[in-house]
Order: C-alpha cells, then sequence, then structure tokens
C-alpha cells in the first residue's frame, strides 16, 4: 500500500471513530436556573452563576456534547412565555431533532440564611421526562456544583437514560404542581417554591416512577396567568395533565410558626381529580426542608407502586353513578386509584339494575370492568302510586317497602324511601317509623336533592313530633349545607314558626 493510500485509511478512520464518538455522546443543553424562588439567590444572580459552571463542566467531559443556549434560545423563551401567560402551551412541543438536542439540564438555586438549595434535573426533550436529578444543600455555589456534577459524571451515561426510559417497564407517571406559602410567615421565607424544587428533585431521582419535570407541566398550565387572575384552586391542571399522560399530581402548602414549619400534601389522581393520599411532616428549621422531602418522596414512591391500583369501569348505559365502599366515585366511564385490598363497588343507573361486586385491588394492576345495566319493572312503584291516589296510605307504605326490598341498590329506591316516609308522616302520623324511614334515606347517600328533602322529612316530623330541638337542628343543618334546594325555602317556613 502506497504511503498516500495509507493516509487515506489513517485519515478515514480518524473520521469515523470521530463520528462514533460524536454519536455516542449525549446531546444536551443548559437552560438558565430559576433563582427567583428567593430574593437572597435572585438579588446575586445564583441562577446565572450555577449555569454556566455547570456548562463549563459539560463542555469539558467527552461524554456529552453540549449546545450553546442561544442556539435553543427560542424554544427556552417559549417556556417563558407560556408561563407567563402569553401564549397556549401547545407552543413549546419541540422535538430532539429540531433543537439538535437530547435532553435539557434544568433547575433552580433558592437560597436561606448562609445556605444554598441547588437542585438540577436533566429531561428528555420530548416528553420532558426527568432522567437524571441530583439536589444538595450547600454553604457554597460551588460546593454544590461540585456534588451534583460528581454524580452526573458518575451516573448520566446513555445505558442510564435508556433504563429511565425503558417502555416495557411500568412506571406511575407523576408531576409536583405547587406547594403554597399558606400564612405571612411563609410568603416572606418563599419556602413553598423551593420546597416544590427539592420534592421535584428527590422524586426525579427515583427508578420506578417517572417525574414529570415541572418546568414544564407548570407551563401547561400557564400557572404566571392564572396566579395574575386570582385563579388557582380549580385551574384545569388535571385534565390538562391527564391529557399528557401524567397520572399523578402532588400539591401541598406550607405554614411557618415561630418554632415549627408544618407541611401538607396530598396526591392527586388527575384522571378523576380524586385525592387518593394525604400526608403531613413538621420540621423544627429550614435545614429539615430536604430531609422532609426525602421522606416525602419515598413515601409518594412506596405508595403508587405497592399501595395503589387502578378500576377502569364502562358501562352501558354511560354517565352512571360509581360508588365505592359507600362513598360517590363519579360516573361512567371512570378511571380511579384505589389503594390495594377489597373494595366494595356499586355502579347505579336511574330506572336501571344495579351492579355490586367486591373487587380485590392488587397495586400496579388495572381491573377492567365493562358493565351492562337491565331495565328494572316499575310495577311495585306504580302500584304504589296507585294506592296513594286512592288513599289507601297502608297498602302504599307496604307497596314502597316491597320495592325498597326487591331494588334496595337502585337509585328509584331513593324514591320510594322519600314516599315511604312523606305518607308515614302526613297521612299515617306514625312518627317514629316516618324517622326510621327519613334516616336510612339520608344515610344512603343519595344526590343532592334527595338528600335536601330527606333531612326536611326529618325536620317536619321532628317538629310535627313536638321535639323542636331536634327539629331546630336538623333544620339548622339543612340551611347551611343544601342552602340552594327547594327542601330549603320550605325548612324555612318551618324555622321561622320558632
Amino acid at each position: 500500500m502506497t504511503m498516500k493510500k495509507t493516509a487515506l485509511v489513517i485519515v478515514l478512520a480518524a473520521t469515523i471513530g470521530l463520528l462514533y464518538s460524536q454519536e455516542a455522546r449525549i446531546r444536551l443543553a443548559v437552560a438558565v436556573f430559576d433563582d427567583s424562588l428567593t430574593y437572597a439567590s435572585e438579588n446575586i444572580r445564583a441562577g446565572s452563576a450555577v449555569t454556566a459552571t455547570l456548562e463549563n463542566k459539560y463542555a469539558a467531559s467527552k461524554r456529552f456534547s453540549l449546545r450553546q443556549r442561544d442556539a435553543i434560545k427560542d424554544y427556552l423563551d417559549g417556556i417563558t412565555r407560556v408561563q407567563l401567560g402569553l401564549t397556549r402551551p401547545e407552543t413549546i412541543k419541540a422535538s430532539a431533532g429540531d433543537l439538535k438536542i437530547d435532553y435539557l439540564t434544568v433547575g433552580s438555586v433558592s437560597r436561606f440564611g448562609d445556605i444554598y438549595e441547588v437542585d438540577a434535573r436533566t429531561v428528555n426533550v420530548d416528553t420532558w421526562k426527568i432522567v437524571h436529578s441530583r439536589g444538595c444543600s450547600m454553604y457554597s455555589i460551588s460546593k454544590a456544583i461540585e456534588d451534583i456534577s460528581w454524580y452526573i459524571d458518575r451516573q448520566l451515561t446513555r445505558d442510564y437514560a435508556a433504563q429511565r426510559e425503558d417502555p416495557a417497564i411500568k412506571r406511575p407517571v407523576l408531576t409536583v404542581h405547587r406547594f403554597k406559602d399558606s400564612n405571612n410567615d411563609a410568603a416572606q421565607t418563599g419556602y413553598g417554591g423551593a420546597f416544590a424544587e427539592i420534592l421535584n428533585s428527590n422524586l426525579g431521582s427515583y427508578y420506578m416512577i417517572t417525574t414529570v419535570e415541572r418546568t414544564y407541566s407548570r407551563a401547561l398550565v400557564n400557572e404566571k396567568a392564572l396566579e395574575m387572575a386570582g385563579v388557582i384552586e380549580n385551574d384545569g391542571s388535571d385534565d390538562s395533565f391527564s391529557l399528557q399522560g401524567i397520572e399523578y399530581k402532588l400539591t401541598g402548602e406550607i405554614r411557618v410558626f415561630k418554632d415549627l414549619i408544618c407541611i401538607n400534601y396530598r396526591v392527586h389522581d388527575t384522571r378523576d381529580g380524586r385525592v387518593i393520599h394525604m400526608g403531613a411532616r413538621e420540621i423544627a428549621s429550614r435545614e429539615g426542608l430536604r430531609p422532609a422531602a426525602i421522606d416525602i418522596a419515598l413515601t409518594v414512591e412506596d405508595l403508587l407502586n405497592n399501595r395503589i391500583g387502578t378500576l377502569k369501569i364502562e358501562s352501558v348505559p354511560d354517565q352512571a353513578e360509581v360508588l365505592i365502599d359507600g362513598e360517590p366515585a363519579g360516573s361512567t366511564p371512570l378511571v380511579a386509584s384505589l389503594s390495594k385490598g377489597k373494595h366494595e363497588i356499586m355502579v347505579r343507573s336511574r330506572s336501571r339494575e344495579t351492579y355490586r361486586e367486591t373487587l380485590d385491588i392488587r397495586p400496579k394492576e388495572i381491573i377492567v370492568r365493562s358493565v351492562r345495566l337491565k331495565p328494572l319493572s316499575m310495577e311495585l312503584m306504580e302500584k304504589a302510586f296507585l294506592f296513594e291516589k286512592a288513599r289507601r296510605w297502608a297498602e302504599a307504605v307496604e307497596a314502597y317497602k316491597n320495592f325498597i326490598e326487591t331494588y334496595e341498590d337502585t337509585w328509584d329506591a331513593d324514591s320510594a324511601y322519600y314516599r315511604k316516609g312523606h305518607v308515614e308522616m302526613i297521612n299515617l302520623k306514625r312518627y317514629d317509623d316516618a324517622l326510621v324511614t327519613f334516616q336510612a334515606l339520608v344515610n344512603r347517600y343519595p344526590e343532592t336533592m334527595i338528600r335536601a328533602e330527606a333531612y326536611y322529612g326529618l325536620a317536619r316530623t321532628y317538629y310535627l313530633k313536638g321535639n323542636r330541638k331536634e327539629a331546630k337542628a336538623v333544620l339548622d343543618y339543612l340551611l347551611e349545607n343544601y342552602a340552594d334546594t327547594y327542601a330549603a325555602e320550605e325548612a324555612k317556613k318551618i324555622r321561622d314558626r320558632f
């Protein structure tokens, strides 16, 4: 082989080796870290300092291919605009191909006294799922960066990221939504925002759950615009998150007292809006924020992997009422998270037979039920109406009783209970029987209108029986809790007689 050919082979081999090396590298960029959570960190522009230092660490490593922030400036600016409510969330959709990166490192810096709370998460730019996370509490920013860089250098590889994103492994998907500062002392410290970031980082480090970066999830609901509009509680986040495949969200609040910091948190199922777990932690000082976040993250990870299963119910007809362990859970079609163990499920619809089953819920399993509700016979109810029309009161009561015994679990039994109690109270003046009937109706958890009428029946029976003390107590409860019902209007007439 001539020297010219040899040199060509060497150059070609080197070029192939360089291209392979570049392909093997992890392509990423660093977004400016948020330092606005506390005045002390914002005042010294701590976020910019952390970002620049971390960029230098990436650039010096042979494992990473760093893309400068200027190259993805429009994408990063888009996230900011969405969070300010200036544009729609859909505008921040991007792909690794468009940005020429696979991952983006985001995070925050807070400062409380002499301590810096620094949190860094590396996320997939297509899904915003966290593939690597590290946070620490340090007395200097440089020490914090050393700690975070040490973990990134030893953990963040392509294999590590691929394992975290392996679709074959079923992991619960969640995000940390919001922790509010709930009293003046808490508002002055800014603990709420910092704690949400710390908790976000801790959850993002766990292998058996998938955490969607809160920078993205907050943008989905235009949080800043909602704050300015004063809309926080009913922010529509459940629907937004559920559409993005985020199954659970964490919210909470922090209250600061002289010698105590109280942290309350909730885990919400975004598919039906229910709170599936509530917890609290009390710490003596700000040094306890990160340990408390670690403790809560462990609890949530265990909850979602070992203590929660999923129930999916569909019915014909749909929009049937679902009760779980006697409590209203929503309407079909319904997807709900339930604690492991046995649960009583009831599905009912007006003029239909009720479906009832005891299910054994197991962690991380989905139980699917397709229910067909058969029409029920209204013959007994119609007979009771005819007896009432003929003023045959005792026979009407007996017919309602037979209907209740036959269709105890049905929605229509609520009406039978009410009519039975009404006849016992007004026509037969069997007040004790009427009280038993109305109390049974209250205990059934019927719809709001029927429940209000049941309380009205109780109050009126007590009044007719001469027990004004009990009558007033029930009337007061009715007017306080069901003020917008017709029953409440009638209740006012009785109360005015006292």
